[in-house]
């Protein structure tokens, strides 16, 4: 049963409340396990919400009792975003002069051209978020976030903003000194040789996956900053990289500067076999037999065949579970080593990249490394587009593509639905078909194989070409839906709109037309659509998710007339105290501050599963702060994940 909002005022004066149950993150989250009803409430009907929590700073912007901490409730999205005002500015672009984080409100010090850890190679022109980025932010916040950021994040969009932030040239957030302290030249000096934000901006940068960024980055750090961590990731990216040669130029100085490491010992044995020093190679390879005979299995099993230039002898099934490495890929790679499926799921986003250079190997293996590489956004579209041109198929297999693919094992590296293998066979029979409806027939296919397997981002970016050759006329209507959806995943919101358009001229005749076109208008609405939600009925957790996400993004909504149903249960919000957090940030417009809470605050498996008030905090703070591409992009892919 529904609860209406019709003429509903709210005045949610919680904060003595909050003062009690903010003192853990336990407490706060269960304080937010109540029916949908309330959070409906909370979040849409008048904009008002949660009051603030002990220390939270009032974002009033004016003076007096508006300013006041105890002047009343908090809004819940950032002051910054309000229905109908605009939805932040377009991803990298920096604030306007006279807001916080513009550049002329910065001082430029020029004692931080010495420190290595505001080192970057994306600038504001090209993507970064600005010299300025972590200005205002508290060094041990800042870090304290960093070690906590997801490595595995599913969004795209969150990934890629996180990239971005640490790929970025901003001079690093400040320790906190003294009052009254001013920064000497002793100082300066002891920044040069320190490391520690700029390894863990490294470290979480190698976690996602962004290995040529990581590679870019580490390339500009000076030979007189010492970090063993730092060494050996700017030998494991290039590895990675399939850059051997430049690998293995770093390997007899960091043997030298840290030569009690058994990594450098065996890094110089995989440079020695490749350089065809075999004689000194397998000296080296007996001394660390002797040395730590358990300690990397996997590298002496696939040393074994590097020592006589052949793939690994006995099963590769041999390696599952193993702890695989990135000098061990590299062996791997130049023996034409193989590995089994099992490994691609199970593999985090560096080795992916080691993974998907396997050629050698069973093609659906290095094929499904990097349909999981262009999931996450780390790698693009075009990527997997060659990596399914690789595979061998008959004119009688591309004939029959359909047939085949549903024929094609599960165990061929992906899961039900046809696998890599069918994928890839569906994906070479549609780009050489010639007929649209047979073409379009052939796509749904391969969607549906991806869906089936969680790589509809992937397919996405991989047959966004192949779309630009498909019309939308009347006659494929019903492949209309799939096309949007697809489109809409990968940022071709104009394309999207004209197949929206054919829908919505065939509901005219056709009322399965009709209902496809009122369940896609709230992708359109999130994609900068003139025309408000519709209001029919009473909205459940998946109807509620738009009007949630539209408001987040400054969009005027009609809510005085919407019906909340509860859905059977309550959603927990866990993270509530970092989302109070974001809100402090953004507010004050702590730019990369913002961006770690959102991608922290929202998890690893965002936006699948999230709690709606925490994407709708999260889509406003990142609009707040300027990225307003990136909110509405994060937007959709929530609408998407919820099944829209």
């Amino acid at each position: 049963m529904g609860t209406t909002f019709k003429g509903f005022v709210p005045d949610f004066r919680l904060r003595a409340a909050w003062r009690g149950t903010l003192k853990s993150s336990t407490s706060a989250a269960s304080l937010l396990r109540t029916p949908r009803r309330l959070a409906a409430a909370l979040l849409l009907a008048g904009g008002t919400a949660l009051a603030a929590a002990p220390g939270l700073q009032a974002q009033g912007t004016g003076g007096g009792a508006a300013g006041q901490q105890d002047a009343g409730p908090i809004p819940l999205f950032p002051p910054t975003v309000r229905p109908g005002a605009s939805a932040g500015a377009p991803a990298g672009e920096r604030a306007p002069d006279g807001t916080p984080g513009a550049a002329g409100d910065v001082e430029v010090n020029r004692l931080g051209e010495l420190d290595p850890e505001s080192l970057g190679i994306l600038d504001a022109a090209n993507g970064g978020l600005g010299g300025d980025a972590w200005a205002g932010s508290d060094r041990a916040t800042v870090e304290a976030l960093l070690r906590e950021l997801p490595g595995d994040l599913a969004s795209p969009t969150l990934r890629g903003l996180a990239a971005r932030l640490l790929l970025s040239s901003a001079r690093a957030p400040a320790p906190a000194q003294p009052q009254g302290a001013a920064p000497t030249m002793a100082d300066a000096a002891a920044a040069a040789q320190a490391s520690d934000f700029l390894r863990l901006r490294a470290e979480r940068l190698y976690a996602l996956g962004e290995i040529a960024g990581l590679n870019r980055l580490l390339g500009l750090v000076p030979q007189r900053v010492e970090d063993p961590w730092l060494a050996e990731a700017r030998v494991d990216g290039l590895l990675l990289a399939g850059r051997d040669a430049e690998a293995c130029a770093l390997v007899p100085a960091g043997l030298a500067r840290y030569p009690q490491a058994l990594y450098w010992a065996k890094a110089q044995v995989f440079c020695q076999f490749a350089d065809g020093q075999t004689d000194q190679a397998m000296l080296g390879l007996d001394l660390l037999r002797e040395q730590a005979p358990d300690s990397d299995p996997a590298f002496f099993e696939v040393a074994n065949g590097f020592v006589g230039g052949t793939a690994p002898a006995g099963n590769p099934r041999a390696l599952v579970g193993a702890d695989l490495t990135p000098l061990t890929l590299a062996m791997l790679r130049k023996t034409g080593g193989a590995l089994p499926p099992e490994v691609v799921a199970s593999a985090g986003p560096p080795l992916l990249h080691g993974i998907a250079a396997l050629a050698g190997s069973d093609p659906a293996v290095h094929t499904g490394a990097v349909e999981r590489l262009v999931e996450i956004g780390a790698l693009p579209g075009e990527r997997l587009a060659g990596a399914y041109d690789a595979f061998e198929f008959t004119e009688a297999e591309l004939a029959d593509a359909l047939a085949g693919a549903e024929r094609a094992a599960p165990g061929e590296g992906g899961g039900e639905g046809g696998g890599v293998r069918g994928r890839a066979l569906l994906y070479r029979a549609a780009n050489r078909e010639s007929l649209a409806a047979t073409r379009a027939e052939i796509l749904r296919a391969a969607f549906l194989s991806a869906e089936a397997d969680g790589r509809s981002a992937a397919m996405a970016r991989a047959v966004v070409p192949l779309l630009e050759d498909l019309a939308p006329t009347p006659e494929l209507a019903w492949f209309a839906p799939l096309a949007v959806r697809t489109l809409y995943r990968a940022g071709q919101f104009e394309r999207a709109g004209a197949w929206l358009s054919v829908l919505r001229l065939d509901a005219q005749n056709d009322p399965e037309s009709q209902q496809a076109y009122d369940a896609l208008r709230p992708l359109q609405r999130l994609a900068g659509g003139p025309e408000p939600l519709a209001v029919d009925g009473a909205a459940g957790p998946q109807r509620l998710l738009p009007f949630v996400l539209s408001r987040a993004l400054g969009q005027a909504e009609d809510l005085a007339r919407l019906a909340v149903d509860d859905g059977g249960g309550a959603q927990s919000l866990e993270r509530l105290p970092l989302l109070l957090a974001l809100g402090d940030a953004a507010a004050a417009g702590r730019r990369g501050e913002s961006v770690l809470l959102a991608v922290t605050a929202l998890g690893s498996a965002a936006p699948s599963g999230s709690h709606p008030l925490a994407l709708g905090y999260a889509v406003s703070a990142l609009s707040a702060v300027g990225f307003g591409a990136d909110a509405r992009a994060l937007a959709i892919e929530a609408a998407l994940a919820a099944g829209l």
